[in-house]
């Protein structure tokens, strides 16, 4: 299994918690896991992520954004990419990539760190991808045209996006303030934020909307709930179970053409977390309606039988 075979990954993770002691004590951690959580959570999403998509990451050139401590980066070399570049904004999240990396012998010829800002690193360096990870950043950003224009541009065969999604059958975001964005699972505080930091979560059919207006469509949507079907609850897992988290993976409607490749069918509306209608009763079928010209005897029946008159058509011509 790949999190027991590459444990140092959450062994020195500041994600798992801590035990605490009386001369030092451990700050509180928020959503802490424990390591055995952890390491299910690392398994289950590299079969979803990588396993499963070996066809395209043989021998690839991968660019992982938000890339955090390097560990799915990893798992991207060791799922057959030839060479991965992470990017990362956090320097502490690097140095525990490159120390983990170093532990386990990884080849330094087959991997690249840069630190900085996502959308400032895609704005100035070149990158020669074949695949791009993008892995748990979508629901930290409300700037979604800014990265895919940048995706655009930097042209991959294939995109694999794993994100959380808002509940809805329409193309829509829901905007969110992050918590804490001193938590390494939250987004970083940018250039344009002031105080706490805005996101975005798409709907389902706002990132087939957001994919394709920029080149790209949408080639499968993992099948978690299968997966992930009549087992006990997995912590780290549960947005997967109950579809406000997904994974796609999506590929270059150009580079499709040029290749050949069969054409797809549009995800279906009922993709995603199911939608909630909380106190609303079923709505009563409606009768079948009445012909209109049935209204004026309807009227009359009802007017002679509670005052013996009834309503007729006067001509008001000459």
């Amino acid at each position: 299994m790949f999190a027991e075979d590459y444990s140092r990954f959450v062994e020195v993770s500041d994600l798992t918690p801590k035990p605490e002691s009386q001369d030092q004590p451990q700050p509180q951690r928020r959503r802490g896991r424990t390591v055995t959580q952890q390491l299910n959570r690392m398994n289950e999403r590299y079969e979803a992520l990588f396993a499963s998509n070996r066809d395209i990451l043989e021998g690839a050139r991968v660019l992982d954004l938000a890339s955090h401590d390097g560990r799915y980066s990893f798992a991207a070399l060791k799922a057959g990419a030839a060479h991965v570049t992470g990017v990362e904004v956090r320097e502490s999240l690097i140095d525990k990539a490159q120390e983990t990396f170093a532990f386990y012998g990884q080849d330094p010829e087959t991997y690249r760190f840069v630190c900085g800002d996502v959308f400032e690193v895609l704005a100035r360096e070149k990158f020669d991808v074949d695949v791009v990870l993008c892995l748990g950043y979508l629901y930290h950003t409300y700037r979604h045209t800014e990265l895919m224009y940048r995706l655009h541009n930097l042209a991959p065969r294939h995109l694999i996006v794993d994100t959380m999604v808002a509940r809805g059958t329409k193309p829509t975001l829901r905007v969110y303030r992050e918590r804490d964005s001193g938590d390494i699972r939250s987004a970083a505080q940018d250039a344009y934020s002031v105080g706490r930091v805005l996101v975005a979560w798409p709907t389902v059919p706002a990132l087939q909307t957001l994919l394709r207006a920029y080149g790209f469509e949408i080639e499968s949507m993992y099948d978690w709930k299968s997966r992930l079907a009549g087992r006990p609850p997995m912590p780290g897992l549960e947005g997967y179970a109950k579809g406000k988290r997904v994974t796609l993976r999506c590929r270059s409607r150009k580079a499709a053409i040029e290749a050949g490749w069969e054409p797809v069918a549009p995800l279906p509306a009922t993709a995603g977390p199911p939608v909630r209608t909380p106190g609303r009763k079923a709505t009563p079928t409606p009768s079948p309606a009445r012909p209109a010209s049935g209204w004026r005897e309807r009227v009359n029946k009802t007017l002679a039988k509670t005052t013996g008159y009834e309503l007729r058509r006067v001509s008001t011509k000459p």
